[in-house]
């Protein structure tokens, strides 16, 4: 999934199941992504656990909801505090979204004593879509497993 923005992107892929063979649920649900941020002249990539199968099918289908203009809540968050969106496109044409990232999500560049950083995204309604699918085939690929 890409969205972009006005001074900067972001990438989301799933690589992989964290642990494939773990015999609890919750920990065989849960995913590991890769990230990848822009933001003016600095670029960060990275690995990191931070999301589940689960919330990946509610992110989904919260940028559904978004890109319908008919969202149940602004603002998505995960269990693990690192990923969250909050949408204020107030029923416009466009997209204004905002991407929070921090702990173990936060870019490098960042001051490691700052608490997050935020990206202003504002795909338009094809790039949304575009994500919306590319999120839809991800749990096709990584389904959430009993």
């Amino acid at each position: 999934m890409t969205l972009t923005g006005p001074t900067g992107s972001f990438e989301l892929a799933v690589l992989d199941y964290e642990y494939s063979d773990s015999p609890r649920f919750l920990e065989r649900n849960g995913l590991l992504v890769h990230i990848r941020t822009r933001h003016q002249n600095h670029e960060w990539s990275q690995a990191v656990p931070v999301l589940s199968t689960w919330e990946l099918e509610l992110l989904r289908d919260w940028m559904s909801s978004v890109a319908a203009h008919q969202h149940q809540s602004r603002r998505i968050t995960f269990v693990e505090p690192e990923i969250s969106f909050s949408d204020f496109s107030g029923g416009t044409d466009g997209y204004d979204l905002r991407l929070k990232l921090s702990h173990e999500a936060q870019p490098g560049w960042q001051p490691t004593d700052q608490q997050a950083f935020y990206l202003t995204l504002s795909p338009d309604s094809t790039q949304l879509q575009e994500a919306i699918v590319t999120l839809d085939e991800q749990l096709q690929q990584f389904p959430v497993r009993d």
